[in-house]
C-alpha cells in the first residue's frame, strides 16, 4: 500500500513537472498598490481641461470677458467721461457767496469766438461768472477768480496771462477781464478821465490801441488794433 502510493505521488509530480515549458519563466503579476498608482498616474495625465457646459474651457471664458469689458470702456462716449469725471470735480461754488446775479446783453468779439446774445453776470465774494445762452443753449460760461490766478472757459482753466493769450492777446495785464466785468479801470488807471457818471480811458501803443468806457449799467472795451470787443447792458430783471 504505501509502495503504491509513493508511485502515484511520483507519477503526479512528472505530469505537472512535464507542463512547464523550459526557458519561459512564469508570469508575476504586480503589487496592487504599484496597479493603482500607475491607473491614477494615467488618469490624472488624460484629464481633460476644465470646460464649460458649452464645451468652452474656463480660461478661454476669462480671456473674452476680459476683451468685451476693454471693448466696452472703449466705447465710452466721451461726453460720459466727461460727466463722471465733472461729478467728481469739487464746485467752484462751493464756498463762494453769490453777491448779485443779473440779466446783461453781452457782445464779445475775441481771436477764438464772436457772440452777441443774452446772458447772466454773477457775482461772488471770490469769483465772477459770465454766463451767456443763445436759443436757450450757452455759448459761454466763464468764471474768473478774484483769489486766485485762474479763469475757467467750461470745463478748461488757465492762468489769467494764459487766457489773455488765447482768446484777447499777451499783452493785456493779468488782471483786465476781471476788472472789465466789475466796471473798474484797467492798465492801473493810465489816461483815466472821469465823466459825471463814470468814466473813460484811452490807451494807445504799437502793440495795442484801446478805448474803454464805463457808465450806469454799460460797459464797453475795445482794441481796434487787435480787432477785440467787449459790451455789456445791464438788462432790467
Amino acid at each position: 500500500m504505501r509502495i503504491l502510493t509513493s508511485i502515484g505521488i511520483a507519477l503526479l509530480l512528472v505530469g505537472c513537472a512535464g507542463k512547464i515549458v523550459p526557458g519561459k519563466a512564469p508570469k508575476v503579476m504586480p503589487e496592487k498598490e504599484v496597479l493603482d498608482k500607475h491607473i491614477e498616474e494615467q488618469k490624472t495625465a488624460q484629464k481633460p481641461k476644465q470646460k464649460t457646459s458649452s464645451g468652452v474651457t474656463t480660461k478661454q471664458v476669462a480671456k473674452a470677458v476680459s476683451e468685451q469689458n476693454a471693448t466696452l470702456i472703449q466705447k465710452i462716449p466721451a461726453e460720459a467721461e466727461e460727466e463722471i469725471f465733472e461729478e467728481k470735480k469739487p464746485s467752484r461754488f462751493a464756498n463762494a457767496e453769490l453777491i448779485s446775479s443779473n440779466p446783461y446783453k453781452v457782445t464779445m468779439k475775441t481771436k477764438k469766438f464772436a457772440f452777441s446774445d443774452t446772458g447772466f453776470m454773477n457775482i461772488y465774494d471770490k469769483l465772477i461768472n459770465l454766463q451767456v445762452f443763445s436759443m436757450g443753449k450757452a455759448v459761454l460760461d466763464m468764471t474768473v477768480s478774484l483769489n486766485e490766478d485762474e479763469i475757467c472757459v467750461g470745463s478748461l482753466c488757465n492762468t489769467k496771462h494764459g487766457f489773455n493769450q488765447t482768446f484777447l492777446t499777451g499783452v493785456y495785464p493779468d488782471t483786465l477781464v476781471e476788472n472789465v466785468l466789475r466796471s473798474k479801470p484797467i492798465f492801473g488807471g493810465k489816461n483815466l478821465k472821469k465823466m459825471t457818471k463814470g468814466f473813460i480811458q484811452k490807451i494807445i501803443t504799437p502793440k495795442y490801441a484801446v478805448k474803454y468806457k464805463i457808465w450806469p449799467g454799460n460797459v464797453y472795451f475795445k482794441d481796434s488794433l487787435n480787432h477785440i470787443i467787449i459790451k455789456l447792458r445791464k438788462m432790467p430783471k
